[in-house]
């Protein structure tokens, strides 16, 4: 091989390669564009760009996995199943594709009739327990499971002893968390004293746990006692002011209470403008309870644009349904 030769193939080498990393590059440039247009709340948007991104990059599977997860907030449900079972066939060893598929046919299952929701069911459990045995300590997929084994009946993979099974796990990987994975069980025999007692134990115990304090305020704002909400979700911003779920769980209750309503709208309109990620409110709920402190006041052309942007972002909101028609 002469000099001249061996030159012009290593610049073609070098050229070949510098064009990969630009297109790896702007691949990752894209779907970093598409991560923050998604946790913006712009999901329509987000799901465009990785769409386009599919096409170019149809075996990556983290753009498979974005679009998936995309296509859930816009309700298109089968396809969102379909991004995300081609997320687990390109990286079937991906604990988190898996879980996602699971949440994305648990969607599908509890909208699709029964003769179908039956085998999409089995997908669910299918999934989360594919998840669970790749990530075992991932605390995220076992309060899946332990949810599923909660609402779903045997026939499908429920159960309240494999419940309890996996609260007990739960609790030997992370004592804190235990407390809330037994208070969940109690939730379902709708023993609530005894749910609300270990959600307390939990911030005695563990007295500068902020996420102590957020579930035991969460639960009280789900009994609709806002006055325990308001101290117990202030005093997990102040022990992490970062914790945007306490900021709306505080906001709203304050809303409901009607306390600093000014404050609380400031707080819900901050929301609004993301990012919000996947363990925050959802934007539906934060524009439904922005509508509620609006109506407070005794703005009503504002609560209805807040209500209909809650409608925007999920259609299903019957909440924010009702308060319209009372509009």
């Amino acid at each position: 091989m002469t000099i001249r030769k061996s030159l012009f193939i290593s610049c073609l080498l070098l050229l070949t390669l510098t064009i990969a990393v630009c297109l790896a590059d702007d691949t990752a440039g894209k779907l970093s564009e598409a991560i923050g247009l998604y946790e913006k709340g712009s999901y329509k948007q987000a799901v465009e760009l990785l769409r386009q991104e599919v096409k170019v990059s149809p075996r990556d599977a983290e753009i498979r996995f974005w679009l998936g997860k995309a296509y859930l907030k816009v309700q298109e449900w089968k396809a969102a199943v379909t991004e995300m079972e081609k997320a687990v066939e390109l990286e079937p060893s991906n604990a988190k594709y898996h879980q996602w598929l699971g949440r994305a046919s648990g969607e599908r299952a509890s909208r699709a009739f029964i003769t179908s929701a039956y085998s999409m069911a089995k997908q669910v459990v299918r999934e989360f327990e594919a998840a669970r045995r790749l990530a075992p300590n991932d605390l995220s997929i076992r309060f899946d499971l332990l949810e599923y084994y909660l609402q779903a009946p045997g026939m499908v993979g429920g159960g309240k002893d494999k419940a309890e099974a996996e609260a007990r796990t739960i609790a030997g990987i992370d004592k804190q968390k235990g407390y809330t994975a037994r208070a969940n069980v109690y939730k379902n025999d709708k023993q609530w004293d005894k749910a609300k007692a270990e959600l307390l134990h939990a911030t005695e115990e563990f007295p500068e746990s902020a996420a102590a304090c957020e579930d035991i305020a969460d639960y009280l704002f789900w009994r609709h006692d806002y006055e325990g909400t308001l101290h117990w979700s202030r005093k997990a911003l102040e022990l992490n002011p970062r914790l945007n779920y306490s900021r709306f769980l505080a906001a709203a209750a304050a809303t409901r209470l009607r306390h600093d309503l000014e404050a609380a709208a400031g707080e819900l309109q901050a929301l609004t403008k993301g990012p919000l990620f996947d363990d925050d409110s959802t934007f539906d709920l934060v524009y439904y309870h922005l509508g509620e402190n609006y109506l407070a006041r005794g703005d009503k052309a504002k609560a209805k644009d807040a209500f209909q942007s809650a409608l925007s972002y999920n259609p299903e909101n019957s909440a924010a349904k009702e308060a319209l028609k009372k509009l």
